[in-house]
């Protein structure tokens, strides 16, 4: 009993032994006291060789004091215990470029970002990229950086209504008589319209694609009051049409059938119809034709 007391001690002042290591160069990396982190980092490894964290500061740590072949191996490391593999590559792949390996710099870039890396304002920002700024093959590699960071740009569902984006002039009957601007809003996941008339009428909408039920649905609200909650019933290649019920200013249910349909020309037609029973029939409403404004 007594034996096993004296391990259960010695296992205990062992881990605050470790904790304290961890601590102190948790400290110095905070400190950007380079030197001193990665010295406190091998000490710590040494007994806590699983900790893919610290494997990747003491990394960072001899990258920033110019130990470029020791940063390698040891980013290698942490990318064994998995650790954030994407922004890791991406840090290894700065180590490359320091060290003018540019062939190993950009494989490495892009493997970081089939890993998911996806922070495209590091590459535009660091410093360590200023001189492939112009570089098609890092512009490519940003590009797709941005496509991890925002998935919706190239998910061809969700790109389904980008025939309706631009800034518009809207006619009825050739008259103009108001002017929407519809732009891509929340990295591509949405699109956002701004209506306003010469009057005072303006409303708003946010459309967007929802996984559950893999429809459209569009939320208008206008300074009127009137709110309408569209729901996606029918789309082809450049039309897409919604439902919705509402109530009349007598208190009545009504449905509102809102068809946009893209016109060969590029113009857009977006079509209202109200229906008072249900759906049965169908009496034509504001009838606009959207054309793109000339600057």
């Amino acid at each position: 009993m007594k034996y096993l007391f004296l391990i259960t001690c010695w296992l205990i002042a062992g881990m605050a032994v470790s904790q304290d290591l961890k601590k102190d160069a948790d400290q110095f990396y905070q400190q950007e006291k380079w030197t001193e982190a990665g010295k406190a980092y091998k000490k710590y490894l040494k007994k806590n060789d699983q900790d893919s964290s610290a494997w990747y500061r003491l990394a960072y740590s001899q990258y920033k004091t110019g130990r470029y072949d020791e940063a390698l191996g040891n980013y290698d490391k942490a990318l064994s215990g998995n650790f954030y593999p994407g922004f890791t590559l991406y840090q290894k792949s700065k180590v490359y470029a320091a060290l003018s390996q540019t062939s190993l710099m950009y494989e490495t870039l892009s493997l970081a970002t089939q890993k998911g890396f996806s922070n495209f304002k590091l590459l535009e920002s660091e410093k360590d990229w200023v001189a492939f700024q112009d570089d098609k093959l890092f512009l490519a590699i940003v590009q797709r950086s941005k496509e991890n960071a925002f998935p919706c740009l190239t998910d061809s569902i969700r790109r389904h209504f980008d025939f309706w984006i631009g800034e518009w002039d809207v006619l009825v009957n050739g008259q103009k008589v108001g002017e929407n601007s519809i732009t891509m809003a929340e990295g591509g996941c949405a699109i956002h319209e701004s209506y306003t008339t010469a009057g005072i009428f303006s409303g708003q909408s946010i459309n967007y694609y929802q996984p559950l039920d893999k429809k459209w649905h569009q939320l208008w609200v206008a300074s009127g009051g009137n709110v309408l909650d569209y729901t996606e019933v029918d789309k082809s290649p450049g039309m897409l049409q919604f439902i919705a019920d509402y109530l009349n200013p007598a208190g009545k249910v009504v449905k509102s059938r809102l068809t946009f349909t893209q016109n060969e020309d590029g113009s857009v037609r977006q079509f209202f119809e109200n229906s008072n029973d249900g759906g049965t029939t169908w009496t034509p409403g504001f009838d606009g034709h959207y054309v793109k404004k000339q600057n």
